[in-house]
């Protein structure tokens, strides 16, 4: 990533100066702005096989891949109670019971199929309601290069459907970060055998869906938090956020939903044959509790088929589950969609239901650039009726939109959540009844100020099987413009209690800060605002026994007559003000962020101020350089 030094005209003794800067440069490029590039699935998921509260610790099908200090999520996929009568209250929900809980936990130790966290939990979890653990993929700085997705939620492994994403410093985005339909799964599909009744209709709210002789009576409903037995398993009533599947005969499904409803599935209003308006419920809203519980997406219900020249498909699927942190995240125009899917059309059958949108959860300091986030319901199944005489048949109903959580203020990008239209139902025969529409999915909701779940309770369990001291990575003395930036990293910080940065001063060592540790946080910075020409530091590290060490002594020297100078605004858009001891003839260069040079301007000036124009710049990370010094530019 480091820009060539060949361009470089230096006398000997600026040679060996400059030498001694560009290595503590290359570091910075390296360590401090040096991006990985990732897509497809980063994440890994593992099936909870027994949660122990009292030791803060978590059973998996499988370690592999994890590792001690790795942030985690832990979150239950299913387990609310329903109403399970006959009748038009099939499917309310009764009480959410643990689905819905999440938590963010940092992995304390491993022990055969064993995980402990830090700290302790701060929900219950029911095991035999899918609970999984998913590993957040951890970067300093990432590049998504072509499309980031999350592993399909499968309700057979109670895995799946996630994206955790951790980044310290920029997210760049040059494909989309994408989770659609990757929730609830909709409504199967599935052909019934052509019989049915106007005297003795198939009303009820529930059927078992695999019936399929002499007829299926009800169409698959979509999935949700409830677990759906095969006697539930199809039929008009909506299972909580799950949409009801179409009844018989050929009437369409509901859509799916999240915190707000679907929409309701178009009717049967055929005027011949069989004429019942038996069509898919929408699936129910859920409650958040204020924010301590987060779903994906409910799928839609299947609409009803029993034609023998079909084309026909089920509901869509459910948004999956989006969450990031970052610094800076780089647009670039692209996109975060935790979108619901289409319903599946028909031809002279039932269409079917959409799905509900996901949620997102974004915890980002600043956003650049162009970029869209969206948790928008699925559109429903359109239905073609061909012109059969007096047969017409009900369309798919919307996907709710879903949920999109900011932890601070709504930023000034384009944000989504609105709920998915209804199916269309084309060729009518004007010979056939009035028509019984499919209904829009609800619009979702865009929160603000959202606390992220996560433990700060320290468990007492897992520094008794942690005994391994705490341990100083690195501590590291950085030039940036005219301060001195100090950085380090510790292992076990839930071991420490504060540290002391520590300059030499008329022989004297002074403490110039303190930093109080978090047990969650290995990465620490602070700034030396008024450094000398050459500068001495060390860090002293005070465990929570009240012992004790000190770093190595890190030593750095500023010139600050000839090699300082600020840039301002940062980030900058298409002007950018330069101000330092530089005057005379300035030659200014700008490099990507693989260090390849894309810009330069020579300018003589009489000033220390210069004015530059730049050229038009995508969004991002640069790196300008003046005579022999670089600085890191953001572009906005």
């Amino acid at each position: 990533m480091k820009p060539s030094p060949n361009d470089i005209s230096l006398t000997r003794s600026k040679a060996i100066r400059f030498s001694i800067w560009f290595s503590t440069f290359t570091f910075l490029i390296l360590f401090g702005f040096s991006q990985t590039n990732i897509s497809g699935v980063v994440n890994t998921y593992h099936r909870v096989l027994e949660v122990i509260p009292a030791k803060a610790c978590v059973r998996l099908n499988t370690v592999t891949g994890l590792a001690r200090l790795q942030k985690v999520l832990v979150i239950q996929m299913k387990g609310a109670s329903i109403v399970t009568s006959n009748n038009s209250s099939f499917g309310d929900t009764t009480s959410l019971n643990n689905a819905g809980n999440y938590e963010v936990a940092v992995i304390c130790s491993i022990h055969g199929d064993s995980v402990f966290m830090f700290h302790n939990f701060l929900n219950s979890y029911t095991v035999a309601d899918k609970v999984q653990l998913v590993k957040f993929a951890e970067y300093y700085s990432a590049n998504v290069i072509d499309t980031l997705k999350a592993l399909t939620w499968s309700n057979a492994t109670g895995t799946g459907g996630v994206i955790a994403l951790s980044v310290s410093e920029d997210l760049t985005l040059n494909a989309p970060i994408y989770a659609d339909s990757a929730g609830y799964r909709g409504g199967s599909y599935r052909l019934s055998e052509d019989f049915c009744a106007n005297f003795f209709p198939a009303s009820d709210y529930f059927y078992d869906a695999s019936i399929t002789s002499p007829s299926q009576d009800g169409a698959y409903k979509g999935e949700g938090v409830f677990s759906i037995t095969s006697l539930l398993s199809g039929g008009r009533g909506a299972p909580a956020n799950g949409g009801g599947g179409g009844n018989n005969h050929n009437n369409g499904g509901g859509g799916g939903a999240n915190l707000a409803a679907g929409g309701r599935g178009g009717g049967n209003s055929s005027s011949s044959g069989c004429t019942t308006n038996l069509r898919g419920e929408a699936g129910r809203t859920l409650s958040s509790w204020n924010g301590k519980k987060i779903f994906f997406g409910g799928g839609g219900g299947a609409g009803h088929s029993n034609g023998t020249l079909t084309i026909s498909n089920g509901g869509g699927h459910g948004g999956g589950i989006i969450i990031i942190n970052a610094n800076n995240i780089v647009g670039n125009g692209y996109s975060i969609s935790a979108n619901g899917g289409a319903g599946g059309g028909a031809y002279s059958d039932g269409a079917s239901g959409a799905g509900a949108g996901g949620t997102i959860i974004m915890n980002v300091s600043n956003y650049l650039g162009s970029l869209a986030i969206q948790a928008k319901g699925g559109i429903g199944g359109d239905e073609n009726d061909d012109v059969i005489s007096k047969h017409c048949y009900g369309a798919g109903g919307g996907g709710s939109g879903g949920a999109i959580y900011f932890t601070g203020s709504v930023p000034a990008v384009s944000i989504s959540v609105t709920g998915g239209a209804a199916g269309i139902e084309s060729n009518r025969d004007p010979a056939c009844n009035a028509a019984v529409p499919a209904a829009i999915g609800s619009n979702g909701n865009t929160i603000s100020s959202y606390a992220i779940r996560q433990s700060t309770d320290s468990a007492s369990y897992c520094l008794s099987i942690s005994p391994l001291p705490a341990r100083l990575i690195y501590f590291k003395a950085l030039p940036t413009q005219t301060t001195i930036q100090l950085q380090w990293r510790i292992t076990n910080p839930e071991l420490i209690n504060e540290f002391i940065v520590e300059k030499l001063t008329a022989n004297d060592w002074l403490p110039i800060n303190h930093v109080n540790a978090n047990d969650l946080t290995p990465n620490y910075t602070c700034i030396d605002a008024q450094p000398f020409a050459t500068n001495l530091y060390r860090l002293k590290v005070i465990e929570k026994d009240n012992s004790f060490f000190y770093s190595p002594i890190q030593q750095i020297m500023l010139n600050k007559k000839n090699e300082q100078f600020a840039i301002y605004p940062n980030p900058a858009r298409d002007r950018l003000f330069i101000g330092g001891d530089f005057s005379g003839y300035a030659t200014i260069k700008l490099f990507d962020a693989t260090g390849k040079p894309i810009w330069q301007k020579s300018q003589f000036t009489t000033s220390n101020y210069l004015a530059i124009d730049l050229p038009i710049l995508t969004a991002g990370i640069y790196f300008l350089k003046l005579n022999t010094e670089f600085k890191k530019l953001v572009i906005r």
